[in-house]
């Protein structure tokens, strides 16, 4: 499947950095999650236990508590970024509002209609 992927990649004139690839295996079985390097043909890639993609951290084992809580440290921030703002008595509440749901709550819930919950995460409140 790589050869097919390289081939038709320089087609098109792109090339696959090894350095920059890397690659992670995902299963059920915890013995097997351990990252370990892969060779294909005269490449070598690095075997990876979590990366982030798109803003989300992934992880071998299935689990979205590592994003989840990078996504409420994220939210957090943008929140005490624009205090100064959501504290003001010039600013209309409606404003406030719209300040909220256009720069604090996208960047909380970016990703959030992929994570996977279990029902203690589901259940779990923020303290």
């Amino acid at each position: 499947m790589y050869d097919h992927l390289e081939t038709e990649a320089r087609k098109i004139g792109l090339l696959v950095n090894e350095r920059k690839t890397k690659y992670m295996f995902m299963i059920a079985a915890g013995n097997m999650r351990k990252p370990h390097n892969l060779r294909i043909g005269n490449k070598e890639f690095e075997g990876v236990s979590e990366f982030k993609y798109l803003g989300n951290i992934l992880e071998n084992n299935n689990r979205n508590d590592g994003c989840i809580k990078e996504r409420i440290q994220t939210g957090n921030k943008a929140y005490y970024a624009n205090l100064q703002m959501l504290k003001s008595k010039v600013i209309s509440r409606g404003s406030k509002l719209q300040i909220y749901k256009t720069l604090i709550r996208p960047v909380a819930t970016y990703g959030a209609e992929t994570w996977t919950l279990t029902a203690a995460e589901e259940n779990a409140e923020e303290v």
